[in-house]
């Protein structure tokens, strides 16, 4: 009974360990424009794009993506940025997993590489923005360079987008998973003190990031229950990993259990643990501790990082706000109304697209590829973001930080909310040298006149 469960929800995986190899990585010419102009920019519009999976195992992540269109169709409505319409095209890329057969509709030859291929020359994009996937955008990192692209605002986690020196025009977005590692690390010491840690990690660099970065926060875990599953199970149909995993940790008594693991995943563990009886305390990352997306209500009461806003507090301006943007965007949106719950994709969504109409309405009318990088340096986010989003030239990976929450109960129904455990603001960086920095202070900006 369990494994038939499981396989009903091991439907959103990590391209990390399972993205197609071999992909050769070559320039092709963008030839748009004449000599001197920039790729995407007219005198009333500027492309940008982004592959995402709009279809197959991940498919789930779609509404990120859709949200950052809601907000670019928002800032366009209203006179869009220094007087230019931003078109945003979205190509799905199945999460680089085509080939496998996955429920793909695009086909089964479509890669990252072919879809961003896709997007410089024929569509002639100024600039990538928001694409998602460790793998699938590392995939894709030297052809976007050959070709003067920027790649802004990564949907990952990886430490691999603060890499300026080789790849100067990348940038990510969200906390890194070694900076939460380090953050969990050192919360279970503060408030689990002499409790027996586990961590169940995804067998790629999110569960390996992860795991270095609760190391790097001093925090021991025998070896006997340092423990992965395999990310491929969500194509085999295998929940041996899950199963063996939970039993190991139930029976060696583990206390407090550490979760890499996307959504999918989180609730197959939660499932098996609860099925044997098991409840410790579950720290699970930001990355697949949605509870909308887990969707489980064995998951009321773990802890999580979060860098967004609580999706039910209509104190902060930007939940109002975004509820606004959504409603007006019925195509995408038609069930969202004013009482509405966010999901936490929305925000993450409309988080990367703000930085980037912010960043690009800093660079002024005349708009160049290394002007944006420079004002994606320099610019002073007002954003959803509740921890200082703020680049730098030792800094491209975006956010620090976060605050720990807790999914709250629903009843016998799934949660659907998060809440912040206290003001403690925890920031950090990737290193292991770099201090874990503790404050009470939120950032909740404004929202910018031209974006009302």
């Amino acid at each position: 009974m369990i494994k038939g469960k499981l396989r009903r929800f091991l439907t959103l995986v990590s391209a990390s360990a399972l993205a197609l190899a071999g992909i050769a990585v070559g320039t092709i010419s963008s030839g748009a424009g004449a000599a001197g102009s920039t790729p995407g920019v007219t005198a009333t519009t500027i492309t940008i794009g982004a592959t995402v999976p709009l279809s197959g195992i991940a498919a789930s992540y779609a509404p990120v993506s859709a949200a950052a269109n809601a907000v670019f169709k928002w800032v366009n409505a209203h006179g869009g940025v220094n007087g230019r319409k931003i078109k945003y095209i979205r190509l799905d890329d199945c999460y680089d997993l085509a080939a496998y057969g996955l429920g793909c509709t695009a086909g089964a030859s479509v890669t990252t590489l072919s879809q961003n291929q896709v997007l410089v020359a024929q569509d002639h994009v100024f600039a990538t923005v928001g694409s998602l996937g460790t793998a699938a955008e590392e995939s894709v990192e030297s052809y976007l360079k050959q070709n003067g692209v920027p790649q802004l605002f990564v949907n990952s986690g990886s430490k691999s987008w603060n890499n300026a020196k080789q790849y100067p025009d990348l940038f990510g977005f969200q906390t890194s998973y070694n900076a939460e590692g380090k953050i969990f690390a050192k919360y279970i010491k503060a408030h689990y003190p002499g409790e027996t840690v586990g961590f169940i990690g995804q067998n790629d660099d999110f569960g390996a990031n992860g795991y270095l970065g609760l190391e790097d926060g001093g925090l021991n875990i025998a070896s006997a229950n340092h423990l992965s599953y395999n990310a491929a199970d969500a194509i085999t149909g295998s929940s041996s990993d899950i199963q063996a995993d939970v039993g190991t940790l139930a029976a060696n008594k583990v206390q407090v259990v550490v979760l890499d693991a996307v959504p999918g995943f989180v609730t197959g563990i939660l499932e098996v643990a609860h099925a044997l009886s098991y409840s410790p305390t579950w720290i699970i990352s930001s990355v697949g501790s949605d509870p909308i997306s887990v969707n489980f209500a064995g998951e009321a009461g773990a802890l999580t990082l979060d860098y967004l806003p609580e999706v039910t507090d209509n104190a902060d301006p930007w939940i109002p706000w975004l509820r606004e943007v959504l409603m007006a965007d019925p195509a995408d949106f038609p069930n969202v109304t004013a009482n509405s719950v966010l999901d936490a994709n929305w925000l993450y969504g409309a988080g990367y697209a703000v930085a980037f109409v912010e960043a690009l309405k800093a660079e002024g009318r005349n708009v160049t590829r290394a002007g944006i990088v420079q004002s994606m340096l320099t610019t002073k986010y007002a954003d959803l973001p509740v921890v200082p989003l703020a680049f730098s030239a030792n800094n491209h990976q975006g956010l620090q930080g976060g605050l720990i929450t807790k999914i709250a109960s629903n009843g016998t129904n799934p949660p659907d909310v998060a809440l912040f455990t206290s003001s403690n603001v925890y920031t950090t960086g990737n290193a292991k040298s770099s201090p874990i920095v503790t404050s009470t202070k939120l950032t909740i900006s404004p929202i910018p006149a031209w974006l009302k």
